[in-house]
């Protein structure tokens, strides 16, 4: 009976979604890959608001649901049945509108085969994004293999306008594959390989840290790149197609560098918060896979700090992937941290994994419940000895590990501005 109301309600959301595009007709970005879709898109979003009436995708609404929703400028209504009766009612009038967005940025997710495919049976982009792919993705568990997840994300170029633009990674072998779906424009972007837009000299800024920065050339052109509050080559990942998006759309360098600079940074990506006892937290917990733990792993690994912490819980999703993915972050985490808390079942094999890599029995502690990582956290970080310490937290969105940030964070930091999930409905959950 669920899967018959949902379908019923994804169906009308589409319906008036197709009414409103067709009126309106906004310039859409769409925004894909595996890892970094959410945070790229807030990139984008920065850079374009300045000059354009442009809305994103909320968070990462990026689902059947997600997507309609954005375009109808409406949230979600969890299991409330009046709220989606009146998400109905007032998407009916969008069409009418005077005052619709002249641009969008759609963050376009896939759970399962076939996702993408439908959004864009009504959905066009001018701009299409494919950020980067893990080895072993997030959410493979629902697809027959990796390049089933790859062919998916693949509809996102193939659904682009003849006049389109393609930005992909150079550095990603899986975004290069998706370069013969389209014959639009493309543009590349990475931090390896020559690209369009490409990263150099990248570096941790501030005593204690306080950001990242980096020289950027695009086509030819430097400027340099100020992002405080986040850390390691992930979010230079993220700003650099949005630094494409300013080049299309003829916003300025220095405009498009400075909105990034001063833009809200993503809750739970590889921010910087400050934490207890003068310690820094690397918050990191909005979701995980394989990829990203080993991206937030090596930028631990590259900071200077007398005690490193890490803390990791499961990484949820991986099918028959799970033991093998989660025994090579542990050897990772041997080699990055001088202690290491794991949260969960499945990330007892991290510590397997840890001891395989002659990290000490003595440096490895097991949890269960993100809970119990962050007393154990408070118990530590109370020893001065830990004073300044830095402390890497990741874990997928099941295993709550927000939670064990909110018990080490200092009392200057507002959770509810800082943290993810810390809206009513997250926080009734158990």
């Amino acid at each position: 009976m669920k899967d018959l109301i949902k379908k019923f309600i994804v169906s009308i959301l589409y319906f008036e979604a197709q009414l409103v595009l067709k009126k309106h007709k906004p310039f859409i970005i769409g925004v894909t890959g595996n890892l970094g879709k959410t945070s790229t898109k807030d990139a984008i979003y920065a850079v374009m608001k300045s000059k354009y009436f442009v809305r994103r995708s909320e968070k990462s609404l990026n689902s059947e649901f997600g997507v309609p929703l954005t375009i109808l400028g409406e949230k979600s209504g969890w299991g409330n049945p009046f709220k989606w009766i009146m998400i109905i009612a007032r998407g009916a009038l969008v069409s009418f509108s005077k005052d619709y967005p002249t641009h969008l940025v759609l963050e376009i997710g896939a759970d399962r085969v076939g996702d993408i495919k439908n959004i864009t049976k009504w959905l066009k982009p001018d701009i299409t994004v494919v950020t980067q792919f893990g080895q072993v993705p997030v959410h493979i568990e629902f697809f027959p293999d990796r390049e089933a997840v790859i062919n998916e994300k693949g509809n996102l170029v193939e659904a682009l306008k003849e006049d389109g633009l393609f930005i992909y990674n150079t550095d990603d072998t899986d975004s290069k594959k998706l370069l013969n779906k389209t014959n639009a424009r493309k543009l590349g972007f990475g931090i390896k390989k020559e690209a369009d837009a490409k990263a150099d000299n990248i570096l941790l800024y501030g005593d204690p840290i306080e950001g990242t920065e980096a020289d950027i050339n695009i086509a030819g052109e430097m400027c340099h790149l100020v992002l405080p509050e986040v850390v390691g080559k992930s979010p230079v990942y993220c700003a650099l197609p949005a630094l494409l998006v300013a080049k299309e759309l003829n916003i300025p360098y220095d405009i498009a560098c400075a909105s990034l600079r001063d833009s809200d940074k993503p809750k739970g990506r590889m921010r910087l918060l400050k934490g207890m006892n003068g310690s820094i937290i690397i918050d990191d917990t909005y979701n995980s896979s394989p990829k990203a733990a080993e991206h937030g792993l090596q930028t631990l690994a590259s900071i200077d700090a007398k005690k490193k912490i890490a803390v990791l819980g499961d990484m949820l999703e991986l099918g028959e992937h799970t033991r093998e993915e989660h025994l090579k972050i542990g050897k990772i985490a041997s080699k990055s941290c001088h202690r290491l808390i794991t949260v969960g079942i499945r990330a007892r094999v991290i510590a397997e994994g840890a001891l395989d890599g002659k990290m000490k029995d003595e440096n490895i502690l097991e949890c269960d419940r993100s809970i119990d990582a962050g007393k154990e956290l408070v118990e530590m970080l109370q020893d001065e000895k830990s004073r300044g310490a830095v402390i890497y937290l990741k874990g997928s969105q099941g295993m709550r590990m927000e939670r064990a940030v909110k018990m080490i964070l200092a009392e200057t930091h507002n959770p509810n501005h800082y943290l993810v999930r810390q809206e009513r409905e997250w926080l009734q959950k158990k």
